[in-house]
Protein backbone atom coordinates (compact mmCIF):
# COMPACT_ATOMS: atom_id res chain seq x y z
CA UNK A 1 0.00 0.00 0.00
CA UNK A 2 3.09 2.29 0.11
CA UNK A 3 2.06 3.54 3.54
CA UNK A 4 4.25 5.55 5.87
CA UNK A 5 3.32 5.83 9.54
CA UNK A 6 3.62 9.10 11.43
CA UNK A 7 3.95 7.35 14.79
CA UNK A 8 4.53 4.07 16.60
CA UNK A 9 1.36 2.06 17.17
CA UNK A 10 1.34 -1.31 18.98
CA UNK A 11 0.12 -4.39 17.16
CA UNK A 12 -1.78 -7.33 18.59
CA UNK A 13 -4.01 -7.13 21.62
CA UNK A 14 -6.44 -8.80 23.99
CA UNK A 15 -9.37 -8.88 21.55
CA UNK A 16 -9.57 -8.61 17.76
CA UNK A 17 -11.63 -5.98 15.96
CA UNK A 18 -12.34 -5.32 12.28
CA UNK A 19 -12.59 -1.59 11.53
CA UNK A 20 -14.60 -1.08 8.33
CA UNK A 21 -14.92 1.98 6.13
CA UNK A 22 -17.68 1.64 3.50
CA UNK A 23 -15.70 2.99 0.54
CA UNK A 24 -12.55 2.45 -1.47
CA UNK A 25 -9.22 2.36 0.39
CA UNK A 26 -8.28 5.75 -1.07
CA UNK A 27 -11.42 7.39 0.34
CA UNK A 28 -11.27 5.70 3.73
CA UNK A 29 -7.64 6.65 4.20
CA UNK A 30 -8.58 10.28 3.56
CA UNK A 31 -10.90 10.24 6.59
CA UNK A 32 -9.09 11.65 9.61
CA UNK A 33 -11.58 10.25 12.13
CA UNK A 34 -10.86 6.73 10.84
CA UNK A 35 -7.16 7.31 11.57
CA UNK A 36 -7.97 8.49 15.11
CA UNK A 37 -10.16 5.51 16.01
CA UNK A 38 -7.67 2.98 14.70
CA UNK A 39 -4.80 4.54 16.62
CA UNK A 40 -6.62 4.75 19.94
CA UNK A 41 -7.94 1.20 19.74
CA UNK A 42 -4.43 -0.09 19.06
CA UNK A 43 -3.08 1.88 22.02
CA UNK A 44 -5.77 0.27 24.19
CA UNK A 45 -4.43 -3.17 23.26
CA UNK A 46 -7.19 -4.01 20.80
CA UNK A 47 -5.92 -5.98 17.81
CA UNK A 48 -7.57 -3.68 15.26
CA UNK A 49 -7.28 -4.28 11.51
CA UNK A 50 -8.62 -2.23 8.62
CA UNK A 51 -11.24 -3.29 6.09
CA UNK A 52 -12.50 -1.33 3.06
CA UNK A 53 -15.22 -1.96 0.49
CA UNK A 54 -12.55 -2.03 -2.24
CA UNK A 55 -10.27 -3.38 -3.55
CA UNK A 56 -10.40 -6.44 -1.24
CA UNK A 57 -13.54 -6.24 0.90
CA UNK A 58 -13.24 -9.23 3.25
CA UNK A 59 -9.52 -9.43 4.01
CA UNK A 60 -7.74 -7.07 6.36
CA UNK A 61 -5.05 -4.65 5.24
CA UNK A 62 -2.72 -5.54 8.09
CA UNK A 63 -2.56 -9.34 7.90
CA UNK A 64 -4.83 -10.44 5.04
CA UNK A 65 -7.09 -12.08 7.65
CA UNK A 66 -10.65 -13.04 6.73
CA UNK A 67 -13.46 -10.96 8.21
CA UNK A 68 -15.12 -14.06 9.69
CA UNK A 69 -12.28 -14.42 12.20
CA UNK A 70 -13.03 -11.15 13.98
CA UNK A 71 -15.43 -11.27 16.98
CA UNK A 72 -16.01 -7.50 16.85
CA UNK A 73 -16.83 -5.40 13.80
CA UNK A 74 -16.86 -1.60 13.94
CA UNK A 75 -18.04 0.53 11.01
CA UNK A 76 -17.20 4.20 10.48
CA UNK A 77 -20.26 5.70 8.77
CA UNK A 78 -20.22 9.27 7.52
CA UNK A 79 -23.28 9.60 5.27
CA UNK A 80 -26.73 8.10 4.90
CA UNK A 81 -25.69 6.66 1.53
CA UNK A 82 -23.11 4.50 3.30
CA UNK A 83 -25.80 2.51 5.07
CA UNK A 84 -26.85 0.23 2.15
CA UNK A 85 -23.13 -0.43 1.52
CA UNK A 86 -22.66 -1.59 5.12
CA UNK A 87 -25.70 -3.87 4.85
CA UNK A 88 -24.47 -5.42 1.58
CA UNK A 89 -20.92 -5.79 2.92
CA UNK A 90 -22.08 -7.64 6.03
CA UNK A 91 -24.42 -9.89 4.08
CA UNK A 92 -21.83 -10.74 1.42
CA UNK A 93 -19.28 -11.40 4.18
CA UNK A 94 -21.52 -14.07 5.69
CA UNK A 95 -22.84 -11.94 8.56
CA UNK A 96 -26.57 -11.29 8.86
CA UNK A 97 -27.14 -7.51 8.72
CA UNK A 98 -30.11 -7.78 11.09
CA UNK A 99 -29.09 -7.58 14.74
CA UNK A 100 -32.27 -9.47 15.68
CA UNK A 101 -31.45 -12.40 13.39
CA UNK A 102 -27.75 -12.72 14.20
CA UNK A 103 -27.10 -15.73 16.45
CA UNK A 104 -25.38 -15.32 19.80
CA UNK A 105 -22.07 -16.60 18.42
CA UNK A 106 -22.06 -13.99 15.64
CA UNK A 107 -19.72 -10.99 15.88
CA UNK A 108 -20.76 -7.92 17.82
CA UNK A 109 -21.43 -5.16 15.27
CA UNK A 110 -20.99 -1.53 16.27
CA UNK A 111 -20.78 1.80 14.46
CA UNK A 112 -19.84 5.43 14.87
CA UNK A 113 -19.13 8.38 12.63
CA UNK A 114 -20.67 11.61 11.42
CA UNK A 115 -24.13 10.11 10.82
CA UNK A 116 -24.54 9.53 14.56
CA UNK A 117 -24.46 13.27 15.31
CA UNK A 118 -27.51 13.81 13.10
CA UNK A 119 -29.72 10.70 13.26
CA UNK A 120 -28.44 7.33 14.57
CA UNK A 121 -31.84 5.63 14.19
CA UNK A 122 -31.15 4.20 10.68
CA UNK A 123 -28.39 2.11 12.31
CA UNK A 124 -30.58 0.59 15.02
CA UNK A 125 -31.76 -2.41 13.03
CA UNK A 126 -28.20 -3.32 12.08
CA UNK A 127 -25.86 -2.47 14.95
CA UNK A 128 -25.63 -4.00 18.40
CA UNK A 129 -24.31 -0.67 19.66
CA UNK A 130 -23.76 2.84 18.28
CA UNK A 131 -21.25 5.38 19.57
CA UNK A 132 -22.87 8.80 19.45
CA UNK A 133 -20.67 11.72 18.41
CA UNK A 134 -16.92 12.04 19.01
CA UNK A 135 -15.50 8.56 19.38
CA UNK A 136 -12.23 9.14 21.21
CA UNK A 137 -13.75 10.10 24.61
CA UNK A 138 -15.77 6.84 24.56
CA UNK A 139 -13.13 4.36 23.38
CA UNK A 140 -11.45 3.64 26.72
CA UNK A 141 -14.77 2.52 28.21
CA UNK A 142 -15.72 0.67 25.04
CA UNK A 143 -12.45 -1.27 24.75
CA UNK A 144 -12.34 -2.21 28.42
CA UNK A 145 -15.95 -3.41 28.33
CA UNK A 146 -15.43 -5.55 25.24
CA UNK A 147 -12.28 -7.09 26.67
CA UNK A 148 -13.78 -7.93 30.08
CA UNK A 149 -17.25 -9.14 29.08
CA UNK A 150 -17.76 -12.91 29.16
CA UNK A 151 -20.60 -12.86 26.61
CA UNK A 152 -22.23 -10.64 24.01
CA UNK A 153 -25.20 -10.11 26.31
CA UNK A 154 -23.00 -8.97 29.17
CA UNK A 155 -21.03 -6.66 26.89
CA UNK A 156 -24.15 -4.94 25.57
CA UNK A 157 -25.69 -4.49 29.00
CA UNK A 158 -22.52 -2.81 30.22
CA UNK A 159 -22.14 -0.66 27.10
CA UNK A 160 -25.68 0.65 27.62
CA UNK A 161 -24.51 2.22 30.89
CA UNK A 162 -22.49 4.81 28.96
CA UNK A 163 -24.48 7.96 28.12
CA UNK A 164 -22.98 8.17 24.62
CA UNK A 165 -23.52 4.55 23.57
CA UNK A 166 -26.90 3.64 22.13
CA UNK A 167 -27.68 -0.08 22.53
CA UNK A 168 -30.87 -0.79 20.56
CA UNK A 169 -31.78 -3.97 22.47
CA UNK A 170 -31.78 -1.89 25.66
CA UNK A 171 -32.84 1.60 24.60
CA UNK A 172 -35.19 0.66 21.74
CA UNK A 173 -36.50 -2.85 22.37
CA UNK A 174 -36.90 -2.54 26.15
CA UNK A 175 -37.35 1.21 26.28
CA UNK A 176 -34.98 1.53 29.23
CA UNK A 177 -34.94 5.06 30.57
CA UNK A 178 -31.68 6.92 30.71
CA UNK A 179 -30.71 10.08 28.90
CA UNK A 180 -28.43 9.68 25.88
CA UNK A 181 -26.10 12.46 24.81
CA UNK A 182 -23.75 13.09 21.91
CA UNK A 183 -20.11 12.79 22.94
CA UNK A 184 -18.11 15.99 22.36
CA UNK A 185 -14.36 16.36 22.91
CA UNK A 186 -13.99 19.61 24.90
CA UNK A 187 -10.39 20.24 23.79
CA UNK A 188 -9.42 18.89 20.41
CA UNK A 189 -5.89 20.27 20.86
CA UNK A 190 -5.41 17.46 23.39
CA UNK A 191 -6.24 14.80 20.77
CA UNK A 192 -4.07 13.40 17.98
CA UNK A 193 -4.72 16.15 15.47
CA UNK A 194 -3.15 14.54 12.41
CA UNK A 195 -3.28 11.41 10.30
CA UNK A 196 -1.58 8.17 11.30
CA UNK A 197 -0.56 7.33 7.74
CA UNK A 198 0.67 9.14 4.66
CA UNK A 199 0.17 7.31 1.39
CA UNK A 200 -0.01 8.30 -2.29
CA UNK A 201 -3.13 6.16 -2.66
CA UNK A 202 -5.60 8.60 -1.15
CA UNK A 203 -7.92 11.31 -2.41
CA UNK A 204 -5.28 13.90 -1.57
CA UNK A 205 -2.22 11.83 -2.58
CA UNK A 206 0.80 11.79 -0.26
CA UNK A 207 -0.63 14.47 2.01
CA UNK A 208 -0.38 14.74 5.79
CA UNK A 209 -3.92 15.39 7.07
CA UNK A 210 -4.08 17.91 9.92
CA UNK A 211 -7.21 18.93 11.82
CA UNK A 212 -7.76 22.63 12.51
CA UNK A 213 -11.38 22.87 13.60
CA UNK A 214 -14.40 20.76 14.51
CA UNK A 215 -17.86 22.28 14.30
CA UNK A 216 -18.71 25.43 12.39
CA UNK A 217 -19.22 29.11 13.23
CA UNK A 218 -21.48 29.62 10.20
CA UNK A 219 -25.25 29.23 10.21
CA UNK A 220 -26.04 27.93 6.72
CA UNK A 221 -29.73 27.06 6.80
CA UNK A 222 -29.43 23.81 4.83
CA UNK A 223 -26.56 22.38 6.90
CA UNK A 224 -26.82 20.20 10.02
CA UNK A 225 -23.19 20.79 11.00
CA UNK A 226 -23.56 24.06 13.01
CA UNK A 227 -26.18 22.60 15.34
CA UNK A 228 -25.29 18.91 15.49
CA UNK A 229 -21.51 19.40 15.79
CA UNK A 230 -21.56 22.41 18.10
CA UNK A 231 -19.75 24.03 19.79
CA UNK A 232 -17.06 24.97 17.27
CA UNK A 233 -13.62 24.00 18.59
CA UNK A 234 -10.26 25.01 17.15
CA UNK A 235 -6.83 23.50 17.71
CA UNK A 236 -4.04 25.65 19.05
CA UNK A 237 -1.77 26.64 16.15
CA UNK A 238 1.39 25.75 18.09
CA UNK A 239 0.04 22.22 18.55
CA UNK A 240 -0.62 22.03 14.83
CA UNK A 241 2.94 23.12 14.03
CA UNK A 242 4.43 20.60 16.47
CA UNK A 243 2.37 17.80 14.93
CA UNK A 244 3.58 18.65 11.44
CA UNK A 245 7.23 18.76 12.47
CA UNK A 246 6.98 15.52 14.45
CA UNK A 247 5.36 13.76 11.49
CA UNK A 248 8.05 15.07 9.14
CA UNK A 249 10.70 13.17 11.13
CA UNK A 250 8.86 9.89 10.54
CA UNK A 251 7.74 10.10 6.93
CA UNK A 252 7.98 12.06 3.70
CA UNK A 253 5.23 14.36 2.48
CA UNK A 254 5.23 17.46 0.36
CA UNK A 255 1.78 18.74 1.22
CA UNK A 256 -0.35 19.34 4.30
CA UNK A 257 -4.13 18.97 4.04
CA UNK A 258 -6.04 21.31 6.37
CA UNK A 259 -9.15 19.54 7.65
CA UNK A 260 -11.79 22.02 8.80
CA UNK A 261 -15.34 22.99 7.79
CA UNK A 262 -14.05 26.40 6.68
CA UNK A 263 -10.32 27.15 6.60
CA UNK A 264 -10.84 30.92 6.52
CA UNK A 265 -12.54 30.80 9.93
CA UNK A 266 -9.41 29.42 11.59
CA UNK A 267 -8.06 32.35 13.58
CA UNK A 268 -4.37 31.57 13.06
CA UNK A 269 -4.56 30.60 9.40
CA UNK A 270 -2.08 33.24 8.20
CA UNK A 271 0.41 32.21 10.89
CA UNK A 272 0.05 28.58 9.85
CA UNK A 273 0.42 29.38 6.14
CA UNK A 274 3.62 31.31 6.88
CA UNK A 275 4.95 28.33 8.80
CA UNK A 276 4.11 25.92 5.96
CA UNK A 277 5.70 28.20 3.40
CA UNK A 278 8.92 28.57 5.41
CA UNK A 279 8.99 24.79 5.93
CA UNK A 280 8.60 24.13 2.20
CA UNK A 281 5.20 22.44 2.34
CA UNK A 282 2.35 22.91 -0.06
CA UNK A 283 -1.19 23.11 1.24
CA UNK A 284 -4.63 21.85 0.34
CA UNK A 285 -7.87 23.04 1.86
CA UNK A 286 -10.85 20.83 2.64
CA UNK A 287 -13.11 23.87 2.26
CA UNK A 288 -12.83 27.51 1.21
CA UNK A 289 -15.66 30.05 1.22
CA UNK A 290 -15.59 32.83 -1.34
CA UNK A 291 -15.94 35.54 1.32
CA UNK A 292 -12.89 34.12 3.13
CA UNK A 293 -10.74 33.45 0.08
CA UNK A 294 -7.59 35.54 0.36
CA UNK A 295 -4.68 36.08 -1.98
CA UNK A 296 -2.48 34.50 0.69
CA UNK A 297 -4.50 31.26 0.58
CA UNK A 298 -4.46 31.18 -3.22
CA UNK A 299 -0.69 31.67 -3.30
CA UNK A 300 -0.33 28.78 -0.87
CA UNK A 301 -2.34 26.54 -3.19
CA UNK A 302 -0.29 27.55 -6.23
CA UNK A 303 2.98 27.07 -4.37
CA UNK A 304 2.00 23.47 -3.74
CA UNK A 305 1.48 22.92 -7.46
CA UNK A 306 -2.30 23.02 -7.35
CA UNK A 307 -4.09 24.66 -10.25
CA UNK A 308 -7.69 24.17 -9.15
CA UNK A 309 -10.00 25.47 -6.46
CA UNK A 310 -13.43 24.42 -5.24
CA UNK A 311 -16.07 26.86 -4.05
CA UNK A 312 -19.76 26.46 -3.17
CA UNK A 313 -22.01 29.34 -4.31
CA UNK A 314 -25.08 27.06 -3.81
CA UNK A 315 -27.11 29.32 -6.13
CA UNK A 316 -26.53 31.67 -9.04
CA UNK A 317 -28.89 34.20 -7.45
CA UNK A 318 -27.58 36.56 -4.77
CA UNK A 319 -30.83 36.69 -2.77
CA UNK A 320 -31.38 32.93 -2.72
CA UNK A 321 -27.72 32.43 -1.77
CA UNK A 322 -28.14 34.88 1.11
CA UNK A 323 -31.21 32.95 2.29
CA UNK A 324 -28.97 29.87 2.48
CA UNK A 325 -26.66 31.80 4.81
CA UNK A 326 -23.97 32.74 2.31
CA UNK A 327 -23.79 36.50 2.03
CA UNK A 328 -21.51 37.03 -0.92
CA UNK A 329 -22.51 38.06 -4.41
CA UNK A 330 -21.86 36.96 -7.97
CA UNK A 331 -19.65 40.02 -8.28
CA UNK A 332 -17.58 38.76 -5.32
CA UNK A 333 -17.25 35.33 -6.93
CA UNK A 334 -16.00 36.77 -10.21
CA UNK A 335 -13.53 39.09 -8.44
CA UNK A 336 -12.10 36.30 -6.28
CA UNK A 337 -11.80 33.84 -9.16
CA UNK A 338 -10.15 36.52 -11.31
CA UNK A 339 -7.60 36.95 -8.53
CA UNK A 340 -7.10 33.20 -8.40
CA UNK A 341 -6.59 33.09 -12.17
CA UNK A 342 -3.75 35.59 -11.83
CA UNK A 343 -2.01 33.08 -9.57
CA UNK A 344 -2.35 30.16 -11.97
CA UNK A 345 -5.67 28.67 -10.85
CA UNK A 346 -7.13 27.55 -14.16
CA UNK A 347 -9.78 25.05 -13.02
CA UNK A 348 -12.73 25.88 -10.79
CA UNK A 349 -15.34 23.51 -9.43
CA UNK A 350 -18.53 25.16 -8.24
CA UNK A 351 -21.05 23.38 -6.02
CA UNK A 352 -24.71 24.31 -6.48
CA UNK A 353 -27.95 23.01 -4.99
CA UNK A 354 -31.32 22.79 -6.64
CA UNK A 355 -34.68 22.36 -4.95
CA UNK A 356 -33.87 25.00 -2.35
CA UNK A 357 -36.80 26.58 -0.47
CA UNK A 358 -38.17 29.48 -2.51
CA UNK A 359 -36.43 28.39 -5.71
CA UNK A 360 -38.09 28.92 -9.07
CA UNK A 361 -37.08 28.26 -12.65
CA UNK A 362 -35.38 31.62 -12.90
CA UNK A 363 -33.02 30.57 -10.13
CA UNK A 364 -32.04 27.50 -12.13
CA UNK A 365 -31.27 29.71 -15.11
CA UNK A 366 -29.20 31.99 -12.88
CA UNK A 367 -26.69 29.18 -12.33
CA UNK A 368 -25.95 29.04 -16.03
CA UNK A 369 -25.82 32.83 -16.16
CA UNK A 370 -23.23 32.96 -13.37
CA UNK A 371 -21.13 30.25 -14.99
CA UNK A 372 -21.19 32.04 -18.33
CA UNK A 373 -20.13 35.36 -16.80
CA UNK A 374 -17.38 33.72 -14.77
CA UNK A 375 -16.06 31.88 -17.81
CA UNK A 376 -16.02 35.07 -19.87
CA UNK A 377 -14.29 37.06 -17.13
CA UNK A 378 -11.56 34.57 -16.24
CA UNK A 379 -11.26 32.02 -19.04
CA UNK A 380 -11.10 29.30 -16.37
CA UNK A 381 -12.37 25.79 -16.98
CA UNK A 382 -15.50 25.35 -14.92
CA UNK A 383 -17.21 22.27 -13.55
CA UNK A 384 -20.67 22.88 -12.15
CA UNK A 385 -21.41 20.18 -9.60
CA UNK A 386 -25.14 20.17 -8.85
CA UNK A 387 -26.93 18.22 -6.14
CA UNK A 388 -30.48 18.35 -4.77
CA UNK A 389 -31.31 20.01 -1.46
CA UNK A 390 -32.12 17.35 1.14
CA UNK A 391 -33.59 18.60 4.45
CA UNK A 392 -31.66 17.04 7.35
CA UNK A 393 -32.46 16.63 11.06
CA UNK A 394 -30.81 19.36 13.08
CA UNK A 395 -30.60 21.89 10.26
CA UNK A 396 -32.48 25.20 10.23
CA UNK A 397 -34.39 23.97 7.19
CA UNK A 398 -35.15 20.51 8.58
CA UNK A 399 -38.91 21.03 8.14
CA UNK A 400 -38.68 22.29 4.55
CA UNK A 401 -39.96 20.16 1.67
CA UNK A 402 -37.88 17.85 -0.46
CA UNK A 403 -38.59 18.55 -4.13
CA UNK A 404 -38.94 14.88 -5.10
CA UNK A 405 -37.18 12.86 -7.78
CA UNK A 406 -39.49 13.82 -10.67
CA UNK A 407 -39.16 17.56 -10.00
CA UNK A 408 -35.40 17.27 -9.53
CA UNK A 409 -35.07 15.61 -12.93
CA UNK A 410 -37.16 18.39 -14.49
CA UNK A 411 -34.90 21.04 -12.98
CA UNK A 412 -31.81 19.14 -14.12
CA UNK A 413 -33.18 19.16 -17.63
CA UNK A 414 -33.83 22.91 -17.42
CA UNK A 415 -30.31 23.54 -16.19
CA UNK A 416 -28.77 21.40 -18.91
CA UNK A 417 -30.65 23.40 -21.54
CA UNK A 418 -29.52 26.66 -19.91
CA UNK A 419 -25.87 25.62 -20.14
CA UNK A 420 -26.13 24.41 -23.72
CA UNK A 421 -23.79 26.26 -26.01
CA UNK A 422 -21.54 27.56 -23.21
CA UNK A 423 -17.99 26.34 -23.83
CA UNK A 424 -15.53 25.39 -21.12
CA UNK A 425 -18.26 24.44 -18.64
CA UNK A 426 -18.97 20.86 -17.58
CA UNK A 427 -22.08 19.81 -15.73
CA UNK A 428 -21.92 17.06 -13.08
CA UNK A 429 -25.29 16.24 -11.55
CA UNK A 430 -25.84 14.04 -8.53
CA UNK A 431 -28.38 11.26 -8.89
CA UNK A 432 -31.98 12.31 -8.34
CA UNK A 433 -32.74 8.77 -7.23
CA UNK A 434 -29.80 8.88 -4.84
CA UNK A 435 -31.11 12.12 -3.36
CA UNK A 436 -34.46 10.46 -2.77
CA UNK A 437 -32.72 7.61 -0.98
CA UNK A 438 -30.66 10.07 1.07
CA UNK A 439 -33.83 11.88 2.14
CA UNK A 440 -35.52 8.63 3.13
CA UNK A 441 -32.51 7.42 5.12
CA UNK A 442 -31.91 10.80 6.77
CA UNK A 443 -35.38 10.58 8.33
CA UNK A 444 -35.60 6.82 8.87
CA UNK A 445 -36.66 5.63 12.32
CA UNK A 446 -35.63 2.40 14.05
CA UNK A 447 -38.51 0.40 12.53
CA UNK A 448 -37.46 1.36 9.01
CA UNK A 449 -33.88 0.38 9.88
CA UNK A 450 -35.02 -3.07 10.95
CA UNK A 451 -36.85 -3.59 7.67
CA UNK A 452 -33.75 -2.56 5.71
CA UNK A 453 -31.55 -4.90 7.72
CA UNK A 454 -33.91 -7.79 6.98
CA UNK A 455 -33.55 -7.25 3.25
CA UNK A 456 -36.61 -5.15 2.47
CA UNK A 457 -35.80 -2.81 -0.46
CA UNK A 458 -35.36 0.83 0.50
CA UNK A 459 -38.43 2.01 -1.43
CA UNK A 460 -40.55 -0.46 0.60
CA UNK A 461 -38.68 -0.20 3.92
CA UNK A 462 -39.19 3.58 3.91
CA UNK A 463 -42.27 3.73 1.67
CA UNK A 464 -43.29 7.02 3.27
CA UNK A 465 -40.87 9.42 4.90
CA UNK A 466 -42.28 10.04 8.38
CA UNK A 467 -40.21 12.90 9.69
CA UNK A 468 -42.40 13.35 12.76
CA UNK A 469 -41.91 9.71 13.75
CA UNK A 470 -38.12 9.94 13.56
CA UNK A 471 -38.10 13.31 15.34
CA UNK A 472 -40.22 11.98 18.21
CA UNK A 473 -38.08 8.88 18.61
CA UNK A 474 -34.89 10.92 18.62
CA UNK A 475 -36.35 13.21 21.28
CA UNK A 476 -37.39 10.25 23.46
CA UNK A 477 -33.90 8.80 23.34
CA UNK A 478 -32.26 12.10 24.17
CA UNK A 479 -34.62 12.79 27.08
CA UNK A 480 -34.71 9.24 28.38
CA UNK A 481 -38.47 8.99 27.79
CA UNK A 482 -40.13 5.73 26.77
Amino acid sequence: MEEQSTGDVPSGGDVSCALFFPADYSVGMSNLGYHYIYRRLAELRVNVERFFALPIPYRSVESDTLLERFPIILASISFEGDLPLVIDWLRSGGIDPSRRKRPGRAPIVGAGGAITYINPLPLCGICDFIVLGDGLPVLDFLAETLKRARSKEEALERLAEHPSILVPRVHIDRGIRGRLETSKSPDISAEYGHGLWVTPRTTFGGTLLVELQRGCFRRCAYCALPNCFKPPRQRDVESVKRDIMAASVRCDFSQVGLVTPEAGDYGDLNDLLSFLESSGYGVSFASLRVDNLTERAVRALARGGRHSVTIAPESGDDELRAACGKRFTNKDIIEKMSMAREHGIIDVKLYFMIGLPGEGDRHIASIADLCGKLRNATGQNLTAGVSPFVPKPGSEWEEMDFAGEREIKRRYSLMSRSLKGLRGIKLRSASARGAGAEYALAWADSEASERLAMGVPLKDAVSEVKRNSAARELERLRRGVR
